[in-house]
């Protein structure tokens, strides 16, 4: 499919204005699923790159949103991603914990040693 064929253009007549909110929604909704659709079709077909840029650009959006945000939702994301982690760790065994305990601190090291080792190199 090329890619000009996958966006659909559709007409808003006076009627749908009038038609009710949940219609709307349900039609965005039914575009943001064949978008979707679409979507994982064209990545069945990349190549690594293009997996690649196409990951590396979602991380931006996801940046950039998050910029946009007020700090009402940036609370709310975080009080969000604290209970699905909590709701995660919850789930775990006792040694899954632990294993992901020894991990992050393994990880806490490596950045403080990769500080102190950029901190060297900014003093020459």
């Amino acid at each position: 499919m090329k890619q000009k064929d996958r966006h659909l253009i559709f007409h808003v007549s006076p009627q749908c204005v009038k038609s009710s909110r949940g219609q709307a929604e349900e039609q965005k909704s039914h575009i943001r699923e064949l978008d979707r659709i679409y979507r994982a079709d064209g990545r069945a077909n990349e190549t690594t790159e293009e997996t690649e840029r196409r990951r590396s650009e979602d991380r931006l959006r996801i940046i950039a949103r998050r910029n946009n945000m007020s700090a009402e939702e940036t609370q709310q994301r975080y009080s969000d991603d604290r209970l699905r982690a909590n709701a995660r760790r919850n789930s775990m065994t006792t040694e899954e914990r632990r294993s992901e305990d020894r991990l992050r601190t393994i990880g806490r090291r490596n950045n403080m040693a990769a500080e102190e080792t950029e901190e060297l190199r900014s003093d020459d």
